[in-house]
């Protein structure tokens, strides 16, 4: 026992200081160089799953076409699928041409490959960019896309922001959470020299790419996916992060949860299917993502050594009951050093203040429930892919002090 013990704790040890190697090395040791803007000249289509969501989508297709680009080079596409509202003729109201994919859909994987399937068929298009239908997106958002294609890159993801941090706890820990993928994963990678990561929304990727490998993605996140498909085929992700989008978190608890318990069987779908082989390529990218799959795991493997910990401790707790007290100010020290980690990744977008305060002092439990929400989505069949009702019609990014 003891000894299954100790491989467990030296795997999750390795596994932390790689983690925080590639999180923090790149922030604290290398200055991101500017990325030299480059004449608009790339043609991009905006493309726009949606699901139930007339009361956000206009926002957001207004925010696409009043971006500071060429107008004759980009399109707005809106792409209704399953829906029980008027999001087609909300969108068409808006300005957007809407496409209609044929076919079962079962997520939002099964979404775009039907829309890139029609797009590339058009042949008029450089490159796609992907969007939620809740986002708000920066004005200069299809320029920095622009720069990136320019310089290389056949795909990039941009800086996901957040709308409501104010609302409550869970929205502010929400928002956390995705400042902390964009300004230390991502930014982090980017440094080094690493491939990024997809993230959901506010990504472009390339014509190329997509008649290249398709979109052919079957979990429950369909950006990790692809993410994988990427270094499998030795495309390296680029980071603009200067083209923003802002995302509405949710304010409910149980939603947070339905919502992580997805991406955690979502990237285990995605380590059982490609982790043998992103082991084989010998890259560093796919070493990176191989990596990425297996943390939810090693989250799980770590409560092997704690128990064991924990059990070993016990006849000496028992036998000196005043040293619980020990115990005590440790879990005060671990909560105190993620609301301090809250609070900086607040303080780093210009947001900390006394509206800040729910999401702080929540980030904590927030990061706490992933172990049950994990150790849940391991032990159970993945969840079917159910949509998250955005009903907020926010005119700009609610980021006021």
């Amino acid at each position: 026992m003891q000894i299954i013990v100790s491989i467990c704790g030296v795997l999750c040890t390795l596994f932390t200081l790689y983690f925080a190697i590639t999180c923090l090395g790149g922030v604290l040791l290398r200055k991101r160089a500017p990325r030299p803007a480059h004449p608009a000249q790339k043609r991009f289509a905006a493309v726009i799953p949606a699901r139930n969501e007339a009361a956000v989508v206009r926002k957001l297709v207004e925010s696409l076409l009043a971006q500071r680009y060429p107008r004759e080079l980009f399109d707005v596409y809106v792409v209704p699928n399953n829906c029980e509202d008027d999001t087609e003729a909300a969108a068409l109201e808006a300005g957007a041409r809407v496409l209609r994919v044929e076919g079962p859909v079962r997520a939002k994987g099964d979404v775009l490959r039907g829309a890139f399937g029609q797009l590339t068929a058009m042949g008029r298009y450089d490159a796609y960019c992907v969007f939620d239908a809740d986002n708000l997106v920066d004005p200069m958002f299809l320029q920095h896309a622009n720069d990136a294609l320019s310089e290389g890159y056949q795909v990039a993801q941009g800086f996901r922001d957040s709308k409501n941090p104010y609302d409550n706890w869970v929205s502010g820990s929400m928002s956390a959470f995705f400042w902390f993928m964009s300004r230390l994963y991502n930014e982090s990678r980017s440094r080094l020299g690493m491939s990024s990561h997809l993230n959901g929304t506010g990504f472009m990727v390339s014509d190329e790419v997509v008649r290249a490998i398709g979109w052919d993605t079957h979990s429950l996140t369909e950006d990790l996916e692809f993410t994988a498909l990427c270094a499998l085929h030795g495309y390296k992700i680029g980071w603009m992060p200067e083209a923003r989008i802002y995302d509405e978190q949710t304010n409910s608890f149980k939603v947070s949860c339905i919502q992580r318990r997805r991406w955690t069987a979502g990237s285990l779908q995605c380590m059982r299917r490609y982790v043998p082989g992103l082991l084989k390529k010998h890259s560093v990218a796919s070493l990176d993502v191989a990596v990425l799959f297996m943390g939810n795991l090693m989250c799980i493997i770590g409560v092997v050594p704690a128990v064991g910990t924990a059990l070993g401790l016990l006849p000496f707790f028992i036998s000196h009951p005043w040293r619980i007290l020990a115990l005590v100010l440790l879990g005060v020290a671990y909560y105190l050093a993620c609301c301090g980690g809250g609070a900086l990744l607040f303080r780093a977008e210009g947001k900390l203040n006394r509206r800040a305060l729910p999401g702080v002092f929540g980030f904590p439990l927030f990061l706490v429930t992933w172990m049950p929400i994990n150790i849940y989505a391991c032990l159970t069949p993945p969840p079917r892919w159910k949509v998250v009702r955005h009903v907020r019609d926010m005119d700009a990014p609610d980021i006021g002090a």
